[in-house]
């Protein structure tokens, strides 16, 4: 496993981490907690130290996994969880008032049995919460007092993380970065930068449309949150991938490993956080960090087959 700083911050994270939510909650089938723990023990025994996740995942089950997970290896183990999801008070909707936040950071810390997280990323704001600051006075408070080490927002759109990171106020910023949505890499990844602040790549196989395993006959559970997809848009978008697949499928290397590579070969990204649940996919992430696989020329035809064919500028979230 290689490991990479996390900007503005005192931690060397690995390079591949572990996106929780894939654990905690029944939106990617189940996984029963003894399993669950068991695959958190797998990926840190090959090098895994940073772990992402959020208090509404599973309504705080997925922090309750990490809590037992981390007993006895919390000195080596980098905690980063989310907030700004409210389960707490009827059906789950945003909520960023302060009061709020700091209940709820409370709350996770009891949940993962920790005195101080790590990382604590807002989840989510709007480009307005994040633009009228008051929020990053809020983790300025939670730092203060001890609660958490460093922050961070999560987000959505390549504004949202232009906002964060011009804002000077923000450790990290979370995005969406993969094969089908490389916006960031024009702008985002060179502010992120210049400003020194760490990038953390979600969804890196796009939900799973980028591992190979599925078509557009594919069918997924009722409490699957992909069984919600527009069939047309999955469709175009598993076109999209084998468009990619004919770039790197004859050096051999396998679409997961290829789609954790791409993002890897991009200076600003200091972790990537694929999910798993099994220990074989654990394993087949791993890899990403034992290359490269890929060649120059083929991470350069990856990004030129993005930038020149008019279907890859469509599809985004919130176009």
């Amino acid at each position: 496993m290689k490991y990479r700083t996390l900007p503005h911050t005192s931690i060397s994270v690995s390079e591949i981490g572990f996106g929780v939510w894939t654990l905690s909650t029944e939106w990617w089938g189940k996984v029963d907690p003894p399993q669950a723990v068991a695959l958190l023990q797998r990926a840190f025994e090959k090098g895994i130290n940073f772990f992402d996740t959020a208090d509404t995942y599973g309504h705080g089950h997925s922090e309750a996994l990490i809590g037992k997970f981390l007993k006895g290896r919390r000195a080596r183990a980098i905690v980063a969880t989310k907030a700004g999801w409210d389960f707490y008070h009827g059906s789950s909707r945003k909520n960023f008032a302060l009061d709020y936040l700091r209940f709820a950071c409370d709350e996770s810390l009891k949940r993962l049995q920790i005195d101080t997280i790590d990382l604590y990323q807002l989840h989510n704001p709007t480009l307005e919460q994040i633009e009228a600051g008051e929020l990053f006075g809020l983790l300025d408070e939670l730092k203060a007092a001890g609660k958490i080490r460093f922050s961070g927002v999560s987000v959505h759109t390549p504004r949202e993380a232009l906002a964060v990171i011009r804002s000077g106020r923000s450790d990290a910023v979370q995005l969406i970065f993969n094969l089908l949505d490389q916006r960031p890499v024009e702008e985002v990844f060179p502010e992120a930068e210049a400003h020194s602040i760490g990038i953390i790549a979600r969804e890196p196989f796009a939900c799973g449309l980028l591992t190979g395993k599925y078509t557009a006959e594919s069918r997924f559970h009722k409490m699957d949150h992909r069984n919600r997809w527009i069939r047309e848009r999955m469709a175009r978008d598993l076109e999209k991938f084998e468009r990619f697949r004919t770039e790197f499928s004859p050096s051999g290397i396998t679409s997961p490993r290829a789609a954790l590579e791409f993002i890897l070969n991009q200076k600003a990204v200091s972790v990537v956080i694929p999910g798993a649940k099994t220990k074989p996919q654990v394993l087949e992430n791993l890899r990403a960090s034992e290359g490269p696989a890929l060649r120059p020329e083929e991470l350069l035809r990856l990004r030129e087959t993005y930038l020149s064919e008019p279907a890859f500028q469509t599809g985004f979230y919130k176009e």
